[in-house]
């Protein structure tokens, strides 16, 4: 490999390297919605029907209100999301807090999950950690996938609770196959590092990996789609491919990825894995420096480019990256490497 290309390489290993960090819980797949789709996703039990962002805010706040006071939790739940963001009142993490508490002692399992961040963050209520897994492990229990994720992320990381690998293993693995994306994401992390600990089956964990990775890009998680094409770049638990990382990561980037779009961009502007497109590179940097991406703008700026070089637009609208060269186009196998 020529000198150009072992520090192009570095460039891109240091840029992956920038990305990674610890996901924190969600409050739900609602948090910073508009009002249009907060209520849209009120559901069928809810007595404020689906509608488009056109509605007034505040109208949305007395119609959900309305609707809590006569007893539909989902519109109690809903009213909190605004409290919360802000849409059509002032914030109030407090008012929004109780409101949540309303709706989950009501049974609704969505609120459980709120109740139980708030308490954990000390957002807009006393800080209780212990309360927060019991609320979430409730709200788990009873089928709502997100709390599985967000009480197998405290156990994962020790946030507030001692740590327990196994336990939240099991818990991100259920979030998973219930339909939360970014759990698969987080449980294929955890594989991964688990892999490389003294006693563990390793070829099964990067196996086990991968699957949870497909699953999470499958679903619709595009960082579960950086992280494939992250692990052949690392080559751990995959064959070592620059093509092949390349596939997985355009897939990413096209998904709005920022990271994918950072380090896709850099190797596209070096020509590492495919065919090398100075422009092309700089474009899918603009797109992550547009999305304020330090990494990213620090790369266009020193490759000779600038936040003006492309409309934001046409960016954020290009299609997908140049494939992998000829020589490298097929995707490697699946096995897993020790």
């Amino acid at each position: 490999m020529s000198s150009r290309l072992v520090i192009a390489s570095l460039l891109v290993m240091a840029l992956i390297a920038c990305g990674k960090k610890r996901e924190a819980p969600r409050a739900g797949d609602d948090a910073g919605k508009n009002v249009g789709n907060v209520i849209g996703d009120a559901g069928a039990g809810s007595a404020i029907p689906a509608t488009d962002a056109r509605i007034d805010p505040k109208e949305a706040v007395a119609q959900f209100d309305k609707a809590c006071i006569a007893g539909d939790f989902e519109a109690c739940r809903n009213l909190g999301v605004m409290y919360t963001e802000g849409i059509g009142v002032t914030a109030d993490p407090r008012r929004a807090t109780a409101l949540f508490a309303q709706a989950c002692n009501g049974g609704n399992l969505a609120a459980c999950n709120h109740v139980a961040l708030a308490l954990a963050e000390g957002m807009g209520t006393e800080k209780d950690v212990a309360k927060a897994i019991e609320l979430y492990t409730k709200a788990c229990d009873g089928g709502y996938a997100l709390a599985c994720r967000n009480v197998g992320l405290m156990l994962r990381d020790g946030r507030g609770v001692p740590a327990d690998l196994a336990r939240a293993e099991t818990l991100l693995g259920k979030a998973c196959t219930g339909g939360a994306p970014f759990a698969c994401t987080n449980a294929g992390d955890l594989d991964k590092a688990l892999a490389t600990k003294p006693g563990e089956a390793k070829d099964a964990r990067y196996r086990q990996m991968l699957e949870r990775y497909k699953q999470g890009c499958e679903a619709g998680d595009p960082s579960a789609c950086r992280s494939i094409g992250i692990s052949y770049l690392e080559g751990v638990g995959l064959p070592k491919s620059t093509g092949a990382g390349a596939v997985w990561l355009a897939r990413a980037c096209e998904r709005d990825d920022v990271i994918a779009c950072r380090v896709i961009g850099a190797m596209t502007l070096q020509g590492i894995g495919v065919k090398q497109d100075v422009a092309r590179g700089r474009e899918l940097l603009q797109r992550a420096c547009d999305r304020k991406d330090a990494e990213a703008c620090g790369v266009l700026k020193a490759s000779g480019g600038s936040a003006g070089d492309s409309p934001a637009g046409a960016v954020r609208d290009a299609g997908p990256t140049n494939g992998p060269t000829a020589s490298d186009a097929a995707l490697p196998g699946a096995t897993p490497r020790e």
